[in-house]
């Protein structure tokens, strides 16, 4: 069966980018490609070949035929050149959203026009056989409609196909979750923005150390929130600047220390809102205690809860993470993706885990469903057409791209938690990513709250919802 062509027109901004989720909700990877297309008018020619100053002392009134022509093929290349660079820049962002549609299993190709963006749509579609243009839209109604004259209107009154158009409002959701923000950054180089964040007490120095190591492999940019007390005065607030300064001592350049004052959950809070980053990296603060080696205190539990970001949760060492287990759930897009990226970079082996709960037994095939725990058979589960044989296909093939082996594990348990914390202890993973799975007013209830508070390991929370 052919598959549909739809263009999906953009222009750079997250709104446009907004039409590609509603893409994926509507339309099945199997059934589609898609065309990620860039209209944009052509780059001016540089000020110095196109002064008119210039050509007046070029033309052939003022010097002969043959240095005019010189001039001219000289302007000619410096446009050319001018039309290439900009052409590369745009579909090296069309790329970057083919790639993550691709880590979907969709078909995707990209194509960048010069030209008036509306016209060089409508031709695209009569020239390529395009059966379906979706598009953001900010369109209005009535008479304001008419004076628009967008370009999704002259497309809509154009083609000769249907138009699937979103009129998204104002303070709707970024396209891209903060879980899907870092798999994107990473590996990019210089790009990341990395956050630690201390108060001075051995355990959160130790986090402190692990940001730097990320940092200089990750080539990514490093701030430090340096959260001091009133209560403990000046000079020794002071101290904890001067040691952790020592800390970020091996970075080049220099990390970003920001110092702070007051409770260290509300304080960095209330910074990350201001200035969000994409990964935060702690680990347990002064009210942790003298608990177990795997309590992280309130303090910590509330960063992990409620940061707009996803956060690293630094516990026992080793902090080389020689060893990562990914445990993805059927709606967490981005936790493979983090890890299998983040595993890459750091060179670690991975491994990914889903464990099925009775709940969802139906997206079994009924020979893996025997009614009791235990391992199911990957070969099994690929050769049925299942709902968790389209997931775990995904999580082949984005392995597969990161050139990982197919060390995906499918478990059938009655507890989801029990079942990712004994495979982590069982086989000594280093480091545990879980997706955050609900927004910070429900995180107390989900398999990763259970995971990052009983883990032996470290654990990174991927956050998988909207900020």
């Amino acid at each position: 069966m052919n598959k549909r062509k739809i263009l999906i027109p953009l222009d750079g901004s997250d709104f446009s980018r907004q039409i590609v989720r509603v893409v994926q909700d509507f339309f099945d990877p199997d059934d589609v490609s898609l065309i990620l297309f860039r209209a944009a008018y052509p780059p001016a020619a540089a000020d110095e070949s196109a002064h008119p100053a210039g050509l007046v002392e070029v033309s052939p009134l003022a010097a002969s035929y043959e240095t005019y022509r010189q001039a001219l093929d000289t302007q000619v290349a410096a446009l050319t050149d001018e039309y290439e660079r900009y052409r590369q820049e745009l579909l090296a962002e069309l790329r970057r959203d083919a790639d993550l549609l691709r880590q979907e299993g969709y078909s995707v190709s990209v194509q960048v026009q010069f030209g008036e963006p509306a016209q060089r749509i409508i031709d695209f579609v009569g020239q390529e056989g395009v059966d379906l243009v979706a598009m953001a839209t900010h369109g209005r109604s009535g008479l304001g409609r008419l004076v628009l004259g967008s370009v999704a209107e002259r497309v809509v009154r154009s083609v000769p196909v249907p138009v699937l158009l979103m009129r998204p409002t104002e303070g709707t959701a970024p396209l891209l979750t903060p879980g899907e923000e870092l798999a994107r950054r990473l590996g990019q180089g210089g790009h990341l923005q990395l956050l630690a964040a201390t108060d001075g007490t051995p355990l959160a120095q130790r986090a402190v150390q692990v940001a730097v190591e990320l940092a200089q492999t990750l080539d990514a940019h490093l701030r430090v929130l340096v959260v001091g007390s009133e209560r403990d005065g000046v000079s020794h607030n002071q101290k904890i600047m001067a040691d952790t300064a020592g800390l970020l001592a091996p970075l080049q350049p220099r990390a970003e220390t920001i110092p702070l004052v007051g409770f260290a959950d509300e304080e960095v809070l209330h910074y990350l809102d201001q200035n969000p980053g994409d990964l935060l990296v702690i680990g347990p603060f002064r009210d942790r205690g003298a608990g177990p080696a795997t309590a992280i205190g309130h303090t910590a539990q509330r960063l992990v809860q409620h940061a707009p970001t996803s956060v690293l949760m630094v516990k026992n060492p080793p902090t080389r993470f020689r060893r990562i287990l990914a445990c993805a759930a059927v709606d967490d897009r981005a936790v493979v993706d983090v890890a299998a990226g983040l595993a890459q970079v750091l060179g670690s082996a991975l491994t990914v885990l889903h464990v099925v709960p009775p709940s969802a037994a139906t997206y079994l095939a009924p020979e893996d469903d025997h009614g009791h725990s235990g391992h199911i058979s990957l070969e099994s589960v690929l050769s049925q057409n299942t709902h968790l044989s389209e997931l775990v296909q995904r999580w082949l093939a984005t392995l597969e791209r990161h050139g990982m082996g197919r060390d995906v594990r499918l478990v059938k348990r009655s507890s989801v938690p029990e079942a990712i914390l004994k495979m982590a202890h069982d086989e000594d993973f280093d480091l545990l990513v879980v997706g955050s799975q609900s927004s910070a007013g429900h995180f107390l209830d989900t398999v990763a709250n259970a995971v990052v508070r009983y883990a032996e390991r470290s654990v990174l929370v991927v956050r998988t919802r909207p900020r």
